[in-house]
């Protein structure tokens, strides 16, 4: 896909789609909140219309059961009733209706066992979601190391292809042509050089000889940058601007890190860290 559109563009997309992902999981987490709550009520309900029940075929005639009630929160009252044949289920918005005791079993037995299949319905969903934020983090991430290695492509190809200043018939060891980064001596570890465009920052951060990218521990903030190697920090230090830590990534490259950070507004950074960070 990257190969036939623009990656910024194709990046562009699956965070879209990234956010619908996260606004249908919102919902699910919220439609099972809510069945997890009506589900003891409906178990609570079918348990007393079966004591009811029980209640009323052991009753001689004109004997009457004594009940505790709740009048209010904390506030709770006795009573006295003969068996009935009859009960009023609550059905929520301010609805009530009278049901017999067999018919008011068989509905509350309907229902839990409704919200039972719902239940799990939503949780096969939310694992499904589940899956699927996680492979559009993945993609989302590699479209854009993609993108960055893409522009960087670019930028070597053009200047290797920029004519030196040298006049014609010179030979070329008297003008070689500049030196790309990676071909630099190796620095020592801690230091870092950056670059921007519009959109990005990249810095290149120097590692010690034979590090691994299980020692390496990049932390990448809204607002700060930290680079550690075995525990111990390389780089730290509060950015100048705000970047968006989602879009951001990080690579391994040879002897160093390679951070690319998403400008939170499109801007030119008049340096990486504040004047008092190093």
């Amino acid at each position: 896909m990257c190969q036939e559109r623009k990656p910024a563009d194709v990046v562009a997309r699956l965070q879209d789609l990234y956010s619908k992902y996260q606004y249908m999981q919102s919902s699910i987490v919220a439609q099972r909140a809510n069945l997890k709550v009506k589900l003891p009520d409906i178990g609570n309900a079918l348990e007393t219309v079966n004591h009811l029940i029980a209640k009323r075929d052991k009753a001689e005639e004109g004997e009457t059961s004594d009940y505790t009630y709740q009048l209010a929160e904390n506030l709770w009252a006795k009573a006295s009733a003969p068996p009935s044949q009859n009960v009023c289920l609550w059905l929520g918005a301010n609805c009530m209706l009278e049901y017999t005791l067999e018919e008011a079993v068989e509905l509350l037995q309907t229902n839990e066992a409704n919200a039972k299949t719902m239940l799990k319905g939503l949780e096969e969903d939310m694992a499904f979601l589940r899956d699927q934020i996680t492979t559009t983090e993945v993609n989302i991430a590699r479209c854009h190391n993609y993108g960055v290695k893409v522009r960087q492509k670019e930028k070597d190809d053009a200047a290797t292809k920029t004519p030196g200043s040298a006049p014609s018939g010179t030979p070329a060891s008297f003008a070689p042509p500049g030196r790309r980064e990676e071909e630099l001596p190796a620095r020592e570890p801690g230091t870092y050089t950056w670059k921007q465009d519009r959109d990005e920052v990249e810095v290149s951060v120097a590692l010690p000889p034979g590090a691994e990218k299980a020692d390496v521990k990049v932390t990448i903030l809204a607002d700060s940058l930290k680079v550690e190697h075995g525990g111990k920090p390389l780089v730290e230090g509060r950015l100048v601007a705000k970047c968006g830590p989602n879009g951001s990534t990080w690579t391994m490259g040879r002897g160093s890190v390679e951070i690319s950070l998403e400008k939170a507004e499109a801007a030119q950074w008049p340096s990486l860290f504040e004047a008092s960070e190093v």
